[in-house]
């Protein structure tokens, strides 16, 4: 096939692609609401993170789909953001063809004092909604920063690929009921793998881990060919000092 005609349909299918923008409007009857509330340590609020939802219905093999931008919103100084919508007939129930997504934005937050979404995930898709009148609602968990020292010692690996590796555990994001592993309402967030390894014979790591919270010092290794990890809880105070050795 001539490859400016291919061109041409590639555009031709993507142009297929629609999304409307009805962020603007304002609902009068028959409403649902997103509703919830952001918060760190000790329940203070944290004001600022943008939310959003949108309906989405995926796109075939060769592409197109729809979006609906529904929701633009931020939480208030309380940490508390609430809108109402209208969600449309062909949108509602679970025979609809689409879904919606709710996304938090916490790129304006202060990287310096709160544990942002870098390697965590904040949003949600919601698979259905069943009645106009519908309320949803949760509460959002976003860690105050602190940090620790560990010391990864003795890192002489046997073989290539073998590695020294340091992450912390930490409640982060939607509140769940129970998280027994952190003793804690809400989610597990984690620095994600590779953030914190060990380079050479001994390391000195400043890991970054929640306040005032239970976190869980996860020290992970591959020696000889063979993975292996061990679990620490630590409960990381403010002001502190903590500082941990582990050897390989």
């Amino acid at each position: 096939m001539n490859r400016f005609l291919i061109l041409f349909l590639s555009v031709l299918i993507i142009s297929c692609s629609k999304t409307d923008n009805d962020t603007k409007d304002v609902c009068t009857a028959d409403c649902t609401t997103i509703s919830g509330k952001f918060v760190t340590v000790n329940n203070a609020p944290v004001p600022g993170i943008k939310v959003s939802l949108s309906y989405h219905i995926s796109g075939g093999e060769l592409g197109g789909g729809y979006t609906r931008k529904i929701v633009n919103t931020q939480s208030d100084a309380d940490g508390i953001f609430n809108k109402s919508f209208y969600v449309k007939d062909n949108e509602l129930g679970d025979s609809a063809r689409g879904y919606f997504v709710a996304d938090i934005d916490d790129s304006k937050i202060d990287a310096n004092k709160y544990i942002r979404a870098d390697s965590n995930s904040l949003g949600l898709a919601i698979y259905s909604i069943g009645r106009r009148d519908t309320v949803i609602n949760n509460t959002f968990y976003i860690p105050t920063k602190a940090f620790i020292k560990v010391h990864l010692n003795n890192f002489i690996p046997p073989q290539a690929g073998d590695y020294f590796e340091v992450q912390s555990l930490y409640p982060y994001g939607m509140d769940i009921g129970n998280n027994p592993f952190l003793d804690s309402p809400y989610s597990t967030g984690s620095t994600g793998y590779g953030a914190f390894k060990a380079s050479q014979l001994n390391n000195l790591l400043t890991v970054f881990v929640a306040e005032g919270e239970k976190n869980i010092i996860r020290i992970t290794k591959r020696k000889n060919g063979e993975n292996s990890y061990n679990d620490y809880p630590v409960f990381v105070p403010q002001n502190n000092t903590i500082e941990l050795s582990y050897n390989y």
